[in-house]
């Protein structure tokens, strides 16, 4: 399908004022990232949530 209306092409975080304001720099890669929220959610909900 092509491209609709509406349709993002791409998108970014800009984390620029979490830098400056808090010295803080996220590092987290996506790969890792979606494997740590997977597992997470896998244990929250394996017994129907908490």
């Amino acid at each position: 399908m092509d491209i609709q209306d509406g349709d993002v092409v791409s998108t970014y975080a800009d984390v620029s004022d979490l830098i400056n304001d808090f010295g803080y720099k996220p590092d987290t890669s996506l790969e890792v990232g979606i494997e740590r929220f997977v597992k997470w959610y896998r244990e929250f909900y394996k017994d129907g949530g908490k």
